[in-house]
């Protein structure tokens, strides 16, 4: 115990949170494909990579599909959330936390340029859910300019509210606004200092 109590609770949680997410069942599946029987450990690793790329394109198309059908209930809501806190977890376990992450030795250019190409992906998945949640959830929890909601407002609005800029055509008008507003403004902050900064490969250079 030498690292304390609060180290190992968070350390136990934040290695088996991963579990429920449904990426890692879909590496799971990718793992266990055996291409003419050859399940090495390298070609575990491209279907786990392509199995991941399949995840993201299906969570993509899923909430362009349901923010364009103007599709809402308690299930979809509570599923886009889940969608986006596992989405910045993921991101944060795999690029900050794992052990994979903190060895910086066999830092390969093309993995490099994948962890930034994730980062905008998921920086951009983030603000796509705040915008269908904005537009069709929450809508009434803001103050639309003119009255006209369009989600092409929705989404200026998120892109605004995550980088802390003012969009004038759509405000808050209530506490709960308020909070989501917040919320993705702490998503975001964690994004762009804490996972970015992790992500800059560092130098042995002294100067």
């Amino acid at each position: 115990m030498k690292n304390g109590i609060i180290y190992h609770v968070v350390k136990f949680f934040l290695d088996n949170i991963k579990y429920l997410t449904i990426v890692e069942w879909f590496k799971y599946l990718g793992t266990r494909i055996n291409w003419k029987g050859n399940n090495t450990d390298n070609r575990s690793v491209i279907y786990s990579r392509i199995s991941v790329d399949i995840f993201i394109i299906l969570k993509w198309l899923f909430i362009i599909v349901i923010a364009k059908l103007h599709l809402s209930n308690t299930l979809i809501t509570c599923f886009v959330w889940y969608l986006l806190l596992t989405n910045i977890y993921t991101y944060f376990y795999y690029h900050v936390w794992s052990i994979e992450s903190l060895n910086t030795e066999n830092f390969a250019i093309d993995r490099i340029r994948r962890r930034f190409i994730n980062l905008i992906l998921a920086v951009g998945y983030s603000d796509l859910c705040f915008a269908y949640l904005y537009k069709i959830t929450y809508v009434n929890e803001f103050e639309w300019h003119g009255r006209k909601v369009t989600f092409l407002r929705s989404i200026w609005y998120s892109v605004s509210n995550s980088l802390a800029a003012n969009y004038d055509y759509v405000k808050a008008a209530s506490d709960l606004g308020n909070s989501i507003a917040m919320t993705q403004l702490i998503i975001t902050f964690i994004f762009i200092t804490i996972i970015l900064g992790k992500s800059i490969p560092q130098t042995n250079s002294t100067q």
